[in-house]
Order: structure tokens, then sequence, then C-alpha cells
């Protein structure tokens, strides 16, 4: 059995994953805990979700513990680096796989990996989930910020012919600033108040409140021509022979998959879309899935030599 994380910027989440049955995802546990809590809250509760997760192994034999976690990090060596992005700050140069091993007891050969946790969002969707059946596929994940990777035979790509730079689309630039302006939460909440003059929380509001229907198609409009706009030539030059799409802002699909895929094929893209419905299972399954060590040394081998 295997311990599948996902760390994100207000949460920890664990799940024992049975390899030979990555769809049957066992036992999640989640706790909130923001990133920019103190050093201790932090680590205290990564702790405590791991050691419940181990715990609940009921004696079968822990093969390693899998870590989807955003950058900036030192993915190979588990450590913050000392400048990042106003996330994690107070955990800088903690060595957070000796730190997990000790406070744990777990044996010093027991593995325990970090990756990015877009990449491992795509990682496990090409293992088990929506593109599993495509050899090159492009995940994106849509929430607080625009996390992407692209993937050969479920492999994630960091360069090579059609990958960005780092293998990631948020730091390109898109109209006035970067994608990660356009393609999350914080444009949606933006443009909302431009057109109306008041404030939301996130997309999930723009969508519940009945009064703000007409509002949020005329958003979502826009919003699906500047993201398809953006990705077209990605998938052209990647060759992606499909896209799918997860993260929070995915939960209101129908109020954009149409208007999604009639503008790219405007640009003649004719690439299959799919919704992830794996969801946040996805990241938990795709960090499972780095522990397997020919998986993990392909990954290593992509970053290097592709």
């Amino acid at each position: 059995m295997t311990i599948g994380v996902d760390i994100g910027g207000s949460h920890i989440m664990a799940a024992t994953i049975d390899e030979r049955s990555p769809d049957k995802t066992q036992h999640i546990y989640k706790m909130e805990v923001g990133c920019n809590d103190s050093r201790d809250t932090i680590l205290n509760s990564w702790i405590s979700v791991l050691g419940i997760a181990i715990d609940n192994l009921k004696g079968e034999k822990l093969n390693g513990i899998g870590i989807a976690i955003p950058g900036p990090f030192d993915y190979y060596n588990g450590i913050f680096p000392n400048k990042g992005e106003g996330k994690f700050e107070e955990l800088y140069n903690v060595d957070l796989r000796k730190y997990i091993k000790e406070e744990l007891n777990l044996n010093a050969e027991t593995s325990i990996r970090f990756y990015n946790d877009a990449a491992c969002f795509g990682i496990g969707e090409a293992w088990i989930g929506e593109v599993s059946s495509f050899k090159k596929c492009v995940a994106i994940t849509l929430g607080t910020g625009l996390g992407a990777t692209f993937l050969n035979e479920g492999i994630s790509l960091k360069h090579g012919v059609g990958v960005p730079k780092y293998g990631e689309l948020y730091h390109l630039q898109f109209k006035e600033d970067i994608a990660d302006s356009y393609f999350s939460t914080q444009w949606f909440q933006r443009r909302y108040e431009e057109i109306s003059g008041n404030k939301i929380k996130g997309v999930k509001e723009l969508i519940m409140n009945s009064e703000n229907l007409d509002t949020a198609k005329f958003i979502f409009r826009e919003f699906s021509q500047n993201l398809a706009g953006f990705l077209a030539p990605w998938l052209s030059e990647f060759g992606a022979e499909a896209l799918v799409v997860g993260g929070n802002i995915s939960n209101a699909w129908h109020f954009f998959e149409k208007d999604l895929k009639d503008s790219l094929n405007e640009f003649q893209i004719n690439t299959p879309i799919y919704k992830s419905k794996l969801l946040e299972n996805a990241a938990l399954i795709g960090s499972a899935r780095i522990i397997d060590d020919k998986i993990y040394d392909l990954l290593i081998d992509a970053e290097e030599n592709y």
C-alpha cells in the first residue's frame, strides 16, 4: 500500500492507495491548514494526517509516501527554497523528508517522494482517469492559479517540442499580464467587480446566485474565448491527443464547456476535451504513482533528457 498526499495552500489530504487497484482510493483524510500558518501548526497538521493514514493501513506494508505539493519547491531534496511566492515561508529550508521519517518513526528505506501538484493531477488522470487511453495529452487545473502538465505516455514533461518552459503555463505572457492572472479565481473576482461593481468570494458564489446568471454566462464566455486562444498554439505544437480539465473552477463546467470547445474549433483545434471525474483524487493517485521506481526514474529522465 502507498500513501498518496495532496498539499495545497489551505489543506492537506492523504489517502491509502492500493497500487494494484488505484481506482479504489481508500480512507481519505483531510485537514484544513493554511500555507501562511505557523511552522508548528503546519508541520503538526501534516504529521497528524499522515499518522492517521499510516495507522489505518492495518498492518499492511507501507511501500512509500508520495506527496503532491505546489512550487516553488526542491522536489528532489524535499525542501522549500529560500525564496518563494508567499507560500509556506515558515518552512523554508526544512528537510521535510527527514522530518517526516523522524516524526513518524519510519524505516530509513521507506520512500518519501515529492512532485508538483499539477503534474501529479495529470499523472493520476493519465494512469486511470479520462486520458488514460491517450499517449500525448495535456492536463490543466483551474482554481486559485493555473496548473498544467504535458504528458507523454503518462510521464510529465519539463521541456521538449511543444512543451513550455518548466512544463508549466501559469508564468507565460498573456495579454497584459501572465496567464495565471486570467485563468484563476482572481480573474473572475476582478471581472465581476468591473462589470457589476460588487465583490464575490469565488466562482461558486458567481454561479449560485440566480441574479448573477446572465453576468455569469457573459463572464464565462469571455473566459472560454481567452482560454482557447491561450491553449490553442500549445495543444497544436505539442500534438495533444486529449485535454483534461480539473480544479475548483471545473465544477462550473456546464457554464463553459460548449464555449471552450467552440472557441478551440475556431482555432482549428479538435482535440477531445474532458472534465476530470477523479477531481481532487487525481493528485492523490498521481502522487502515489511516483513511488513506483520505474515511473519515478522515467520522470527524472524526462526532466533531464527529453
